[in-house]
């Protein structure tokens, strides 16, 4: 039972470090406190969703759609916040809840109120060791979230696009004063969200029911763990994704599923008030990224 449970956590944490990685990116480098995180990561599901209903798609062949669309929409987005003035990190909080609104009026015109579940199967593929195995949607989860996570991690350390883009998130204005072009840096980190967003999308789609107003809870998982793990810590807001999934799986174990987002809720509540710039970050004022 514990092994099952273990493999349970490991593969929610992994899809919760893939869909607090882009929020965490964009808000590191653009400081944009993207409230339609979730909204966003909710449209990818259903346009995957409607990809394999009206087309007979697979799974995995929805993939390349969604990261395309998503990351053309976060470019949009990024292109709308740019005009947005001073104090700019209140005015993009303000102007990506509208957004959040607005996206979730559309997918309830388009798609109605119903909810959607992008069809997965159960049977086990795989059994690490005995009385415990790895469904299908467990081995996607797995797969596609460590591919995600680990090509964010090593574009930000094995190259120079990455490491412009760690210099923006630790000091703006002397990445500037060494040359980088940190509004271009602020496009690539939309852009790299957007094609995690899309990413994330299938997936959730798999693990949760679609449904317009969906997004909330796939927006708070981000802002905890973001703030669990400090902007730009990888490795931390990994640890983060698993914390919380334990947690959360706990919860559910123990008093019911009803209570896995009051656990998220009164996790996000104590680190404002406890930590504020991170749990794991320390006294240390610059991400290790």
């Amino acid at each position: 039972m514990w092994a099952q449970f273990l493999i349970g956590v490991l593969s929610l944490g992994f899809f919760y470090a893939l869909t607090a990685l882009g929020f965490s990116l964009i808000f590191g480098v653009t400081h944009a406190f993207n409230l339609a995180h979730g909204e966003l990561i909710v449209l990818s599901g259903y346009l995957a969703y409607s990809l394999m209903k009206a087309y007979g798609w697979a799974f995995w062949m929805t993939l390349p759609p969604c990261m395309l669309l998503l990351t053309a929409l976060l470019t949009a987005m990024h292109q709308v916040l740019k005009k947005v003035g001073e104090p700019f990190e209140l005015n993009s909080l303000v102007m990506t809840f509208g957004m959040a609104l607005i996206a979730q009026n559309v997918m309830l015109f388009v798609f109605s109120a119903d909810y959607r579940l992008i069809p997965s199967s159960n049977v086990a593929v795989l059994s690490p060791f005995p009385g415990a195995y790895l469904t299908e949607t467990q081995m996607w989860t797995f797969v596609l979230s460590s591919a995600g996570t680990a090509a964010v991690f090593l574009l930000l350390h094995r190259t120079f696009l990455g490491k412009a883009l760690r210099a923006t998130i630790q000091e703006r204005e002397a990445a500037r004063l060494a040359g980088i072009h940190v509004d271009r840096m602020k496009g690539v980190a939309f852009a790299i969200g957007g094609m995690l967003i899309g990413l994330a999308g299938p997936l959730f789609g798999r693990l949760a029911y679609l449904h317009p107003a969906g997004g909330l809870e796939a927006t708070l998982i981000a802002i905890v763990i973001t703030i669990f793990a400090g902007v730009g810590h990888i490795r931390s807001l990994l640890l983060g994704a698993c914390v919380l999934a334990a947690l959360e799986s706990g919860a559910s174990l123990v008093v019911g599923t009803n209570w896995r987002e009051l656990v998220s809720a009164l996790i996000l509540i104590v680190l404002l008030l406890w930590k504020p710039h991170g749990l794991l970050v320390g006294k240390r004022s610059v991400p290790e990224l």
